[in-house]
Order: C-alpha cells, then sequence, then structure tokens
C-alpha cells in the first residue's frame, strides 16, 4: 500500500489502523514538501446508488461543517479536504504532533481531584463552542483528545458524526450512553462520555478496567456505581461526576455550561466562556444584530427571566431528588411546571419524586401528563408502570411496560418491570420470557435472576429456581447488595432442606 497515491496528491506512508469499514493511514502531500496528514477512509456497506447518492451528500454536508469548525478553534482538529475516489470517502485531517489523552489517564495511577477538574474545563471549553455551533461531537473518548506538544494544550480530534453517516459504526462502547446506541444522541451523550474520563482518571483505571464500569451499576436504575472509600474525591464532585453519568439522559446535565458552572463553584471562581471567533466579514453585520436586540430587549426581558427561572427551579429540582430530599423535588418541579406547564420532563420528574414518597396516584398522574405532552416518551410509559404495580394496577402497568418496550426495546428495566407485572397476574410463563430478556440485555441483573427464580419455584422447576438463585447470591455478593444477599441466602436454604 505505501506509495500509493490518492487523487494524485496524497502519498500514503504508513497503515496506522485497519478496521473492517475504516482505515487510518500517515500520507504526505507530494505538492508541499515535508508536508504530512492522516487520511481517515470509510467504505460504506452499501452499493446501491440511491443510499450512495444520500451518503455522498450528508458526507460532504457534515464535513464541510467540521472543516469549517477547525477553522474557527484552535484546539479542534482542522480538516484540510475531503472527497470521494470509487465510492469511497476520504477525511484529510491535521497530523497533530502530540500525545493521546489515554497516556494520561489510562495508566493505572489515579489524578488528583483539581487535576481531572481543569481536565474537565479544557475539554469542556471547546464543546462549548461545538454545541453553540449545534454540532455532537458522538465520540468523545480518550483516544480523541490530543495533548498537542507545541502549547501543551488539548485538541479535540475524530467528530464520530461525520463517520457514522458512511460506516453507520458507533466509536468506542465504553464511552457512548444508551440513548446514542438507539440512535437518539443528545447533547449530554457528549457529556456522559466525558463523565466515563473523569471517572477513569479519578480512579486511576486502565484501558481495560474501563470496560467493566458497564457491569458496576444499580440493578433498578442502571447507574454507574463507582466510588468506594479509597478513592480520593470530594463528596461535591462525585455528585457533579454522577449527574454528567445518569442513565437517563434527561436526568444528566444539559448543557456544557451547567458543568462548567458547577466544577468552577469548586475551584471558586466565576467561569467565562471564551468569546466565540468568527469571520472578519461578519462583524458589521453582528454589529447591526446588536443594535437590534438593544432595542428590543426590553420586550423579552420577562420572558428570559421566565425561562432562567425555569431552569433553576428544574435543576434545583433534580439535585433534591438525588439526595432523596423528595418532598423538596416535589416542590421545585411544581415551580417549574407553574412556569412552563407544557415540560413534560418536569411532570416526569415530580411523578417519580411522587413515587419515592409512596404516593402512587400523583405518580401516575404525573407520568399521564407527561406522556399527554410527549406520546413518545419510553420512560414516561416505564414510570407509569410502576405507579400502576403501586397501585396493584396490574393489567394496567402491563399495558405500559409494552408500550415501553415498543418505543425502546433495549431497556432491561422495562421487561423485568412487566415481568413483576405479570407474575401478579399468574401469567408466568409470560414472565418467565421477561425475565429471559431482561437477563439478556444485563448479565449482572441480580434481582431478574431471583425473580425468576421465585417464578419457577411457582412452576415446579426447582433446580433451575436453585441456578437462579444462586447466581443471583454471587451478584448480591459482588455487588455489595447486603439485603439482597441476605434474601437469597433465606431462598436457596428453604430450597436444600
Amino acid at each position: 500500500m505505501d506509495d500509493q497515491i490518492l487523487v494524485t496528491r496524497y502519498r500514503i506512508l504508513q497503515l496506522l489502523y485497519m478496521g473492517e469499514s475504516v482505515k487510518t493511514y500517515l500520507v504526505e502531500d507530494i505538492t508541499i514538501p515535508v508536508q504530512q496528514f492522516i487520511i481517515k477512509q470509510l467504505r460504506p456497506e452499501t452499493n446501491n446508488p440511491q443510499n450512495l447518492a444520500w451518503l455522498r451528500q450528508s458526507f460532504f454536508q457534515e464535513a464541510k461543517i467540521l472543516q469549517q469548525l477547525g477553522q474557527e478553534h484552535d484546539k479542534i482538529q482542522k480538516i484540510v479536504a475531503y472527497f470521494e475516489a470509487d465510492e469511497k470517502f476520504y477525511l484529510v485531517q491535521e497530523l497533530i504532533d502530540g500525545h493521546e489523552l489515554a497516556e494520561e489517564i489510562l495508566v493505572g495511577f489515579p489524578l488528583r481531584e483539581d487535576q481531572v477538574i481543569n481536565l474537565l474545563l479544557e475539554i469542556l471549553d471547546i464543546l462549548f463552542f461545538i454545541h453553540h455551533r449545534h454540532i455532537i461531537h458522538q465520540d468523545i473518548q480518550p483516544a480523541s483528545i490530543i495533548r498537542r506538544y507545541s502549547d501543551n494544550q488539548l485538541v479535540l480530534a475524530d467528530f464520530g458524526s461525520v463517520q457514522e453517516i458512511v460506516t453507520a459504526i458507533v466509536g468506542n462502547i465504553e464511552y457512548i450512553p444508551l440513548e446514542q446506541l438507539q440512535g437518539q444522541t443528545q447533547y449530554s451523550s457528549d457529556i456522559y462520555a466525558l463523565g466515563i474520563i473523569a471517572i477513569a482518571a479519578i480512579m486511576g483505571l486502565s484501558e481495560e478496567e474501563v470496560s467493566r464500569l458497564q457491569s458496576q451499576k444499580n440493578l433498578l436504575t442502571g447507574e454507574i456505581i463507582w466510588r468506594d472509600r479509597t478513592i480520593k474525591v470530594s463528596q461535591e464532585f462525585t455528585q457533579i461526576i454522577n449527574k454528567m453519568v445518569r442513565f437517563d439522559y434527561r436526568k444528566r446535565y444539559q448543557s456544557v455550561t451547567e458543568v462548567i458552572n458547577d466544577l468552577q463553584q469548586l475551584k471558586n471562581y466565576q467561569y467565562q466562556p471564551k468569546k466565540l471567533q468568527f469571520p472578519r466579514f461578519r462583524l458589521i453585520f453582528i454589529g447591526i444584530t446588536s443594535l437590534l436586540v438593544a432595542l428590543i430587549i426590553g420586550h423579552f426581558g420577562q420572558w428570559l427571566r421566565h425561562i432562567n427561572n425555569e431552569q433553576i427551579l428544574y435543576q434545583e429540582g433534580v439535585s433534591e431528588y438525588d439526595q432523596g430530599n423528595y418532598q423538596e423535588s416535589v416542590d421545585n418541579f411544581t415551580q417549574t411546571i407553574k412556569i412552563n406547564p407544557q415540560n413534560s420532563v418536569a411532570y416526569n420528574h415530580r411523578g417519580n419524586a411522587f413515587y419515592r414518597l409512596g404516593d402512587y396516584e400523583k405518580a401516575q398522574a404525573d407520568s399521564t401528563q407527561a406522556i399527554a405532552l410527549n406520546p413518545q416518551d419510553a420512560n414516561a410509559y416505564y414510570d407509569r408502570g410502576f405507579a400502576w404495580f403501586g397501585l396493584s394496577k396490574y393489567k394496567e402497568a402491563i399495558a405500559d411496560y409494552t408500550k415501553a418496550i415498543k418505543l425502546n426495546s433495549q431497556n432491561p428495566y422495562a421487561y423485568y418491570g412487566r415481568g413483576l407485572a405479570r407474575v401478579k397476574v399468574n401469567e408466568y410463563q409470560s414472565a418467565i420470557l421477561d425475565f429471559n430478556r431482561a437477563i439478556e440485555l444485563n448479565s449482572n441483573y441480580g434481582l431478574a435472576y431471583y425473580h425468576r427464580g421465585l417464578v419457577n419455584i411457582e412452576l415446579g422447576k426447582k433446580q433451575a429456581a436453585l441456578r437462579d438463585f444462586e447466581k443471583a447470591e454471587k451478584l448480591f455478593q459482588e455487588q455489595g447488595d447486603q439485603s439482597g444477599y441476605n434474601k437469597i441466602v433465606q431462598e436457596i436454604k428453604a430450597l436444600q432442606k
């Protein structure tokens, strides 16, 4: 492959990476002496002319946007050129003289809390610019962040958005949240990935150990359990990281500025984002726009205050919920809803708080309102299923879990909930199928093994029940769930008599 010339200009010097649909080369530009670049070759998974036409249009459109980003921010890897040849798509990228962030954090040694905070702030500053331009990186991981030797600054590289267009391949799975895998990428998906980087840095994980985080989750909530007594990290910083990596993207930070503000409070000074750099020809336009805004801003002042108050109250509600202060959480979400009665997420969160307080009727009512405002919200149906379950209305619960599964077939907790409800109406075989599916999606789901074991007892399958209980016992012990472990021990003893 060496010495091959691409589009009569780029000589391939070395193959750096070879995957099924992606290859990365080190190349030199033969028209510019001693000028080297990185070329990423993306091979589509289709040769259908209509599909290729759509891919071509989407690829060139996205590459153009990313090229513009690199031109306007010096900490974003520059895209020098992009082209198509032989039904393959190519990105010519700047070769950055530096090392990947993986060489700093995935080496088995923890960083100090202040080091991790500074690391996050530096990356968040770049993400602020990107998200402000309505771009989501989609592949934040240590390998896509480079420490540039010339100025010791971090540079963001390898946007996943353009690669996914052509190859449909997602990035490193350890750093990708559920909604992104389901094709519903959010701005908070980048925040989640950055939160995983923070956990790896503060814990001193190796590259191999990062993948284990996905198996260290709360069985009911799906939240990652990472902190223990051996990790030197403050409670305040722990809460920030936990909020960055929440399982439900709606419960995460919704913007990088929120993360920055909370981190800056730990550093005890106020964050001021860098001014966005605009091409010179836009300055006159910006000046005129600013004058017009100054003339009319008074008419919108009260509206803006309402928006700010809504966001503040909403975030306070989430914070109170995270701390277990459910009544205070209800009060904040109630104020949020008064400001904006169309805020479906606030209804959903308030419903969760009511459920924690044992007020299942109000939980059901709030989930119903959230569904009315957003009928495609799988989590609202899932939450209402638990409210129905609390009200002993199991048929209604089954119907809502089924709807949640239809909207999101990869949520093991929805299958688990439906299995519990089916047990209540003596649909044991269907319950077994649901617990089976929950375990397929989450092999460490101890409660699913436990309840499947209970159903197997009802079906007279004692050996199968014993196997389930023994698996649940092992998982509960590994995950430090003492109450679950004690319960399982009693069930095993009863079976062995």
